[in-house]
């Protein structure tokens, strides 16, 4: 079957499609992928029992069965089908990536453009070779703006990416520390990242850039760059020291926008901020919109959340962590949080070879800034240190049990790691 065979079904698809037989409906079109400890071509009757119009699998087996379609390879019939949707749109397409802050910056940007379009974007963080073509099969058609947020560990990965989606608009949030065990280095990670602009970069399309990144203005030299984000390049933002709740304030060329209510912590969130105001504003959004969309954004999914316990004050960032996102973290904690401040940091994972020495920089930098730290982990428990004020465990369930002992009261905890660590398993103990 060719892609546009397989177009004219996907378009009789009412309810778009979907990968996960649990989330099966009527008017649904199923694609069967395989991963690792699953095939999904051993579900395509569970699909249409649910009232899937059709199943898209790669297994032969059901070469003679109604309403199964056969293809050579699932996921890349599905990928070409995504980047035929895409091209029924002449509209705006934003291309997001970053190694830190992508997610946050891309509810922000949906956030202020929604005031003036109507806008379909990246749900969660379906950023990979499986999501990109999600986000854009599930773009309806009276899409006036599209953000498709990408993700990567490797080097190739966005380039991929970027010739389904083929944006017309670009933002890199930051190159930093992250999945470095497949980038292989800060390098390698710069270069992964630049494959958003060099594809940009040839088809002369406009990027956005925070002049206050180095690397960032070197890789777009030479683009149609808007940059944001210093007193040269403006609009800026910084937050409002003190005061009770959260403020914070932007400027653009001959206005400032007094004192603003805002739900993010954490002085990286400027950079989010300072990213979404500047793309609202090159698309022509109103500055009242642009400042009630920002107010009103509520972090959600683990990021720069703030829980009152009644016991402490958490700071739950625990989403996912790199070296540079850590540094950061750490960095405005121990700025902007009133004392006694107490760091529970879990291990960062997919740092390979790099592991122990970024370990071990987080551990002395929590000693330089003389915070109280928790750190959790084998990785941590590598660079362990006697040192008074940093407390060690092995693993999340072995500081639990300790918690259930010896509990914490009336401090400001900011509470940060992998993923893999899931370290809000800990916020029912404090």
């Amino acid at each position: 079957m060719t892609t546009e065979e397989l177009y004219e079904i996907y378009r009789g698809a009412s309810n778009g499609v979907t990968t996960d037989t649990r989330k099966c409906g009527p008017g649904m079109l199923f694609f069967a992928l395989k991963g690792e400890n699953f095939d999904g071509n051993d579900y395509a009757k569970d699909a249409l029992d649910a009232g899937c119009v059709a199943a898209v699998v790669d297994d032969t087996k059901w070469n003679d069965f109604n309403s199964v379609i056969v293809v050579e390879n699932v996921l890349t019939s599905m990928q070409e089908l995504a980047k035929m949707h895409r091209r029924t749109f002449d509209i705006p397409v934003l291309g997001l990536t970053g190694s830190n802050g992508k997610t946050t910056t891309k509810e922000l940007v949906t956030a202020v453009i929604s005031k003036k379009f109507k806008v379909h974007s990246t749900k969660g963080n379906l950023n990979n070779h499986i999501g990109v073509p999600l986000t854009l099969l599930g773009t309806p058609s009276d899409c006036e703006f599209l953000i498709v947020e990408m993700g990567a560990s490797h080097i190739g990965e966005i380039d991929t990416l970027v010739k389904i989606a083929e944006p017309n608009l670009g933002i890199i949030t930051n190159i930093g520390l992250a999945h470095l065990e497949g980038f292989g280095g800060k390098e390698g990670v710069k270069k992964g990242k630049k494959e958003l602009f060099d594809f940009l970069r040839s088809r002369e399309s406009t990027v956005f850039v925070h002049g206050g990144h180095s690397e960032l203005l070197e890789v777009s030299a030479g683009m149609n760059r808007v940059v944001f984000g210093t007193d040269e390049n403006m609009p800026k933002a910084r937050f409002i020291e003190g005061g009770g709740d959260r403020k914070y304030v932007w400027f653009e060329e001959g206005y400032e926008s007094g004192n603003k209510p805002v739900k993010l912590e954490g002085d990286y969130n400027l950079d989010n901020i300072a990213a979404a105001i500047a793309i609202g504003r090159f698309f022509e959004v109103n500055r009242e919109d642009v400042e009630s969309a920002i107010s009103e954004y509520t972090p959600t999914n683990n990021r720069s959340q703030i829980h009152d316990t009644g016991s402490n004050e958490i700071l739950l960032d625990a989403y996912n962590a790199n070296p540079s996102s850590m540094e950061k973290a750490l960095i405005s904690f121990e700025k902007n949080v009133h004392d006694p401040k107490l760091v529970i940091l879990g291990d960062m994972r997919e740092l390979g070879d790099h592991s122990l020495e970024s370990h071990g920089t987080i551990v002395e930098l929590c000693k330089s800034l003389r915070l109280d730290a928790i750190l959790v982990g084998e990785e941590f428990m590598n660079v362990e240190s006697g040192e008074a004020g940093l407390k060690f465990y092995n693993t999340i369930e072995e500081l639990m049990s300790h918690l259930e002992v010896e509990t914490l009261r009336n401090k400001a905890i900011l509470l940060k790691g992998s993923r893999g660590m899931a370290m809000e398993r800990l916020l029912p103990l404090l």
